[in-house]
């Protein structure tokens, strides 16, 4: 994995700290892309290969299929989900040292995978604290309109306290973040190896996937250092067993960039 660090500017930390979401070309090139692709690839088939293709979907399941925390079991995927060269674009945004949070594809299956809804990540997570961790939504194949690529509402990482959507039964944005109204959505359409980046208080969407072809992502997503643990259900922290308060340091969410 290409380590040396992203040449990001001093324009692009301020447009992303202004608006909660940035998009950058060409991070992961090359050889690095294909084997981040195929080592990504080869984890989802492996999670999903007892599944049965003819089973009735949920609401949710049938948004994408998303498989959690790849590099805990694909050592071919660990050395780019803690890839200091992204960890560095996070801490450089956040302006603060990094952690990982936790990683996951989010694969949309062609003609199948229906929208994503408006929503905020952040409220969905048991995190204290919610107002610098971002993701890192890295396109391994073209991310297109057609398949199902990410729209942003810029600025709205400033708005707190709102109700999380239910991504399974979702409300109108509108009924749920009226303050939105009148706010313009950015659509950004990836080549392969490019990445956007967005505050987990950013609302976003993603369109379904009406293309032939599977629609292949994996988020990264960071949180800072000292980041202490909110008691509430989540299936990443859940078998963990921690203690309400406790700094959010353990193996499972190591340190990438200070």
């Amino acid at each position: 994995m290409n380590n040396t660090e992203y040449p990001l500017t001093p324009s692009q930390i301020s447009s992303y700290q202004r608006d909660g979401y940035i998009q950058l070309n060409d991070v992961i090139t090359g050889d690095d892309l294909v084997a981040f692709r195929d080592a990504v690839e080869e984890g989802v088939k492996e999670d999903t290969k007892d599944l049965d293709p003819n089973r009735v979907k949920g609401s949710y399941e049938q948004i994408f299929i998303q498989c959690v925390n790849l590099w805990h079991r694909y050592p071919k995927v660990k050395p780019f989900v803690l890839s200091p060269r992204l960890a560095k674009i996070a801490a450089r945004l956040m302006g603060t040292p990094v952690r990982i949070w936790h990683d996951h594809a989010l694969f949309k299956e062609p003609h199948t995978g229906a929208k994503t809804p408006w929503h905020q990540d952040t409220p969905y997570w048991p995190h204290e604290q919610k107002m610098h961790q971002l993701t890192i939504w890295v396109a391994l194949r073209d991310a297109t309109i057609q398949n199902g690529c990410m729209s942003f509402i810029p600025t709205t990482h400033r708005m707190l306290d709102i109700e999380p959507v239910n991504l399974g039964n979702p409300q109108d944005l509108f009924d749920v973040a009226p303050q939105t109204k009148g706010l313009k959505p950015v659509t950004c359409e990836l080549k392969a190896g490019s990445v956007t980046i967005h505050n987990g208080m950013t609302f976003h969407y993603a369109g379904p996937n009406r293309s032939d072809g599977m629609r292949e992502v994996i988020a990264i997503i960071y949180m800072p250092d000292g980041t202490t643990y909110l008691k509430v259900p989540h299936p990443v922290t859940d078998p963990m067993k921690l203690t309400q308060g406790v700094k959010m340091d353990q193996d499972m969410f190591p340190l990438v960039a200070t």
